[in-house]
């Protein structure tokens, strides 16, 4: 284990699997204690953690859930008494074309990707501006800068996180409390196994620069960099993560 974070807390969303189990296994070999939080237990992650010699705690909340937001944070205040990081990590994506997608389908899609990321920061926000120091760290997607078809609620919600992220940039950095993005390419995770063909996954790859499929592993760089000091003077920022694609 590392000692980047040693002391520090940290809560992820969307923690149970994919891109937001590896970041929490990343930040916790880094010394953060964890607060996973996801709609259903993240007991796996926890394990590793737990193995590795980390601290974590584990609820299940619904992102999209005021009450539960304001839960997820008090409970990270009660188990490790300060909030350091906020990785707003959980999402959908669903795909539809636009005259396939009704209300219910993009109110879900709006609901998580978008409301859950207002929800969870707001919770935080209060003790990261009593501590005087924070970051939040909001899970974007290189699909902003690309379009894609059928996903027009989502690539909508991702771009309008790293807009939230640039207002909340300025408003929090006197607090010292910096907000930045990681928008990542089309990462190999249970989710897009399980929804997208191969052969469509390959195409992407095809766009890329870095010839092979992206997993999670491949942020974990700039997620710790955006969660340690070495980024303190780096705020209002996106780290496009996506082996390319976006560049061609």
């Amino acid at each position: 284990m590392g000692d980047r974070l040693q002391g520090e807390v940290a809560i992820v969303t969307g923690a149970a699997a994919g891109i937001g189990q590896a970041f929490s296994i990343a930040l916790a070999a880094e010394g953060a204690s964890l607060v996973l939080a996801d709609l259903v237990a993240a007991d796996e992650t926890q394990a590793q953690i737990e193995a590795a010699g980390g601290k974590a705690v584990s609820i299940i909340a619904d992102v999209a859930d005021e009450a539960a937001m304001i839960s997820m944070a008090s409970v990270a205040m009660e188990a490790f008494g300060r909030i350091d990081i906020l990785v707003n990590n959980a999402g959908i994506y669903p795909l539809a074309p636009i005259e396939e997608t009704d209300l219910a389908l993009w109110n879900r899609i709006i609901g998580i990707n978008l409301t859950g990321t207002f929800l969870a920061t707001r919770a935080v926000v209060p003790s990261m501006k009593s501590a005087g120091k924070g970051k939040i760290i909001n899970i974007s997607s290189g699909t902003f800068y690309m379009g894609t078809p059928g996903a027009s609620a989502y690539v909508a919600t991702k771009g309008a996180v790293i807009g939230m992220a640039r207002s909340l940039s300025r408003e929090l950095g006197e607090h010292g409390i910096q907000v930045n993005c990681i928008a990542p390419g089309l990462t190999t995770t249970p989710g897009v196994n399980n929804s997208m063909a191969d052969e469509m996954r390959d195409g992407i790859v095809t766009m890329q620069s870095v010839k092979r499929r992206e997993v999670p592993e491949d942020m974990v760089g700039a997620l710790l960099f955006l969660s340690s000091s070495d980024s303190d003077f780096m705020t209002g920022q996106v780290m496009l993560v996506d082996g390319g694609a976006a560049n061609n």
